[in-house]
């Protein structure tokens, strides 16, 4: 059963192309929910624009809260 629920958890961080710099990077954070997504340099540069809180963050695409 514990197999079956990792393969269909989406991931939250992964490597990929930042949807603000457009540059391909190591380590990304991905909204689960419309696939948006920042990379660790742009996430900290504008993080007045993502977090509240050193919590949880915000997508600004879909407005969908997720833990960090």
């Amino acid at each position: 059963m514990k197999k079956s629920k990792e393969k269909t958890k989406k991931k939250k961080l992964a490597p990929g192309v930042c949807d603000f710099c457009w540059e391909e990077q190591p380590l990304c954070y991905i909204c689960t929910n419309c696939g948006l997504t920042i990379c660790q340099r742009c996430f900290i540069e504008h993080q007045k624009l993502f977090t509240r809180t050193g919590v949880t963050w915000l997508c600004i695409n879909c407005c969908s809260w997720h833990s960090l």
